[in-house]
């Protein structure tokens, strides 16, 4: 299934499971932002590693660098690559606010996808995926696939 809100370009494919494991760290987490972090194969995720909020905010997320360290490492010792980040809203719609731009987008362009998983409304959850560059959010499309 794709998940495209026009003709946007796909830049992640993921297995449905990968995205249900990051809407429920969205909603176990709320109101507090959750964030983590996907590694994949050949533009395909293959594991969410879930980090832990340093801000404990329900308005913004940091990574620790220790512990982003440390997935970063189980990540490469798994044969893949850092595919990108992802966090929630809880309260307002899951696009990059100036705050995530600002705060991703200098270290963590493309490749590195980033999703925000908005759960404001924890009946329909709504999955989105984004390119940070040039200090601004770039939407794209993401694809679930079988297997």
């Amino acid at each position: 299934m794709l998940y495209n809100w026009g003709h946007m370009r796909t830049i992640i494919k993921l297995r449905r499971q990968h995205l249900d494991a990051m809407i429920s760290h969205a909603l176990e987490d709320a109101p507090i932002e959750c964030c983590g972090l996907l590694a994949a194969r050949d533009g395909v995720v293959t594991e969410v590693h879930r980090a832990k909020n340093a801000e404990n905010s329900p308005y913004r997320f940091k990574l620790d660098p220790l512990e982003t360290r440390r997935i970063e490492r189980a990540i490469d010792d798994a044969d893949a690559d850092l595919a990108g980040f992802y966090h929630s809203h809880t309260g307002s719609e899951p696009r990059p606010s100036p705050t995530d731009i600002r705060a991703m987008g200098p270290l963590f362009g493309p490749p590195f996808v980033h999703f925000v998983i908005g759960v404001a409304d924890r009946a329909h959850p709504i999955a989105r995926v984004w390119y940070i560059e040039d200090g601004a959010a770039h939407e794209h499309a993401f694809e679930v696939v079988e297997g």
